[in-house]
């Protein structure tokens, strides 16, 4: 290994960032959607149980009607299991593209997940329905934000 004036990995070290001989990090596909998969039923399965606990207080989470006759909790299912799915496809461009790519993650799912918890605030309902809505896109988010962070981390590996 070549001997650079401030060793390797300081600012002084090689152009280009590359140290000769290092191993490179990349992503095992694989691993990472078949975690992503599991993130997502776990987001679902957040949706369907949450979505049961506020309807057993007789507060009705606001939900949207294209799902047509499809019962409540499962329309909330369906909605965890895309937003997980779409978050792991973030995650996943993010960490081949982006240096810290996990860290900008975090900040846009939380802040998603923030949104999500206001925004049946703007909509006319009653009070416990909009905070049963609002309980429900937390639960839901929660566990995206949890899981796949660590399902990027167990999905790297090194050349």
């Amino acid at each position: 290994m070549a001997n650079y004036p401030d060793g390797p990995g300081y600012p002084n070290g090689p152009v280009g960032g590359a140290v000769p001989g290092t191993p490179e990090q990349r992503i095992d596909a694989g691993k990472f959607w078949a975690g992503a998969a599991a993130a997502a039923l776990v987001a679902a399965l957040t949706g369907l149980v949450v979505t049961l606990l506020v309807r057993a207080f007789d507060l009705v989470p606001l939900a949207p009607n294209w799902t047509g006759e499809v019962g409540l909790p499962v329309r909330f299912a369906i909605v965890g299991f895309g937003a997980a799915l779409v978050a792991a496809l973030l995650l996943y461009l993010l960490l081949v593209t982006t240096p810290g790519g996990d860290s900008f993650f975090g900040w846009i799912v939380g802040l998603l997940i923030l949104a999500g918890a206001i925004l049946p605030f703007v909509y006319d309902a009653s009070t416990g329905d909009r905070i049963a809505t609002s309980l429900v896109h937390l639960a839901i988010g929660l566990p995206i934000l949890g899981l796949l962070p660590g399902v990027g981390d167990r999905a790297k590996v090194w050349k």
